[in-house]
């Protein structure tokens, strides 16, 4: 497994384990440097991104019954 892989697993399970908005954005925040700074293709980025919306699907639904 190749250091970027090795990266993209650590970000994809990163994303996986947020548990508030704010880890999650920052999480983000930090996958998107990383990714643009090495100049990863679609491809390579759509399991982290995935990962980030199923995060992000998930704490809203967490949080969404407390809002009505």
């Amino acid at each position: 497994m190749s250091r970027t892989d090795e990266e993209i697993k650590r970000y994809e399970t990163k994303m996986k384990s947020c548990t508030t908005m704010t880890d999650l954005l920052v999480a983000m925040s930090s996958w998107q440097s990383y990714a643009q700074s090495h100049n990863l293709s679609a491809e390579e980025k759509r399991t982290v991104d995935e990962a980030y919306l199923k995060a992000e699907e998930r704490l809203i639904t967490a949080v969404k019954p407390s809002l009505w």
